[in-house]
């Protein structure tokens, strides 16, 4: 729970990077503000370099492939890579904050597919949901922009994300971690390279590759995201995700926008006023009360062996 809750720090901070990041692609490429060539260009090379890395660094990653796993691998990479297509775009309509707390809504529809698919969760992570729910509702009550379409693509990557944490569970039960995680970023890249091409000015603007990266705002930018909120935390949600339940995984999530709220205001000066700071509280207290209920609980049912024994 420590190494996803770490991740969860350098997704928050991954944000502002992205933000910023994207708009730097926009004005080096020529394009308008909004155009999705940007944020989804930074995505490409940002997963790029991260495969790379990846492979050269662990030789585990090189050898083993199975076809299934290979095939789970890619659903996991298809998945994040349309949930960060999604997120990325309408990071590009909103704030930081605001995205990162839709997206935050992750914690909602996990524990509705699992239920749907015959495991509920425990009755005290639903406690959990209850108050994050109200946090994200608050965050996002906070801003006088209303639900626009920047929002609109924020929920639509909570529940594509949903299904990816899903999807990597599974896909560590069948492939190791090393090979899951550098097929992840590889799908990525080739799903975001792709989709630049096809997008209206795309072509013309990656013949201007060369000229985009040697700008200081998109090197800089996507060599923190590299590192961090990809390197980093996926690296550490792969190994460490499949040994917490779900739900509980999307639990520990919410404090990532948290984490980019703080460091949008930070760094970036992006404030957030006093009713989005109140959701931000409850969502931390939903995790803290999660966590120690389910300690209380886990004590209580080591008790009761130590009894039977």
């Amino acid at each position: 729970m420590l190494a996803l809750l770490l991740g969860t720090v350098c997704w928050g901070c991954g944000f502002t990077w992205a933000k910023e990041a994207g708009e730097a692609v926009q004005h080096a490429a020529g394009l308008p503000a909004g155009h999705p060539f940007g944020p989804i260009f930074v995505l490409a090379w940002r997963f790029l370099a991260a495969a790379v890395v990846w492979l050269l660094i662990f030789p585990a990653s090189r050898r083993g492939w199975t076809w299934r796993g290979s095939a789970w691998g890619a659903v996991a990479g298809a998945l994040c890579a349309l949930g960060l297509i999604l997120q990325h775009i309408g990071l590009d309509r909103t704030s930081e904050a605001v995205s990162a707390f839709l997206t935050s809504l992750t914690i909602l529809f996990v524990p509705l597919i699992v239920l749907f698919a015959g495991r509920p969760p425990r009755p005290v992570l639903w406690v959990g949901v209850a108050l994050a729910s109200a946090g994200v509702w608050l965050m996002t009550g906070a801003t006088p922009r209303g639900f626009g379409w920047g929002e609109v693509l924020g929920l639509a990557c909570a529940f594509t994300f949903s299904l990816y944490i899903l999807a990597v569970n599974f896909a560590a039960k069948v492939e190791s971690p090393y090979r899951v995680t550098v097929a992840q970023f590889a799908v990525v890249a080739i799903v975001c390279l792709i989709t630049c091409a096809f997008l209206s000015g795309g072509r013309a603007a990656l013949g201007g590759t060369e000229r985009i990266l040697a700008s200081r705002e998109v090197w800089l930018n996507t060599l923190l995201l590299t590192i961090f909120p990809t390197l980093i935390a996926f690296s550490l949600l792969t190994f460490f995700q499949p040994k917490v339940d779900p739900t509980r995984a999307a639990l520990i999530y919410l404090a990532e926008p948290v984490f980019a709220t703080i460091y949008a205001a930070v760094v970036a000066g992006h404030r957030t006023g006093p009713k989005a700071l109140a959701g931000a509280g409850l969502i931390l207290v939903a995790n803290a009360l999660v966590e120690i209920l389910s300690a209380r609980g886990r004590v209580e049912h080591e008790e009761q062996i130590v009894l039977v024994d």
